[in-house]
């Protein structure tokens, strides 16, 4: 069964997640705009496997304009943290939009994956990299 983002209109490219990569000071940055969730997650996974994060560098998600964000969100970016440790990197977050930080304080993510820069401003402004 497959849950649409409230609000959301089947078939709307307005909610779809959109992805784009950035020059960091510690290593790419991954600008993340629309939906984190059950369907989405997969291509984040497949994006991040081409990316280029060097030995001991950290590729920092940007999720300021993430509007949905479910369990398999969460999935996606546990995953992930565990991919770039394996390779000898690290994965960070920053500057979370408002429903993606409510998430991470209710389910404690916000322990693991300690946000860099300003949390809820949902505004797009820069990141800070970790």
């Amino acid at each position: 069964m497959t849950h649409a983002a409230p609000g959301a209109i089947p078939g709307d490219p307005s909610h779809a997640l959109r992805l784009a990569t950035e020059p960091g000071p510690a290593g790419p940055l991954l600008v993340l705009t629309g939906d984190l969730d059950y369907e989405s997650a997969p291509r984040l996974l497949e994006t991040l496997t081409e990316v280029a994060v060097p030995d001991g560098g950290t590729l920092t998600l940007d999720l300021s304009d993430v509007r949905f964000f479910d369990s398999g969100g969460i999935n996606a970016l546990l995953r992930a943290r565990r991919a770039l440790q394996e390779r000898g990197s690290r994965l960070a977050v920053s500057a979370l939009s408002p429903v993606v930080e409510r998430i991470f304080r209710i389910t404690g993510l916000d322990t693991v994956l300690v946000p860099d820069g300003p949390a809820g401003t949902g505004t797009g402004t820069p990141p800070s990299a970790g």
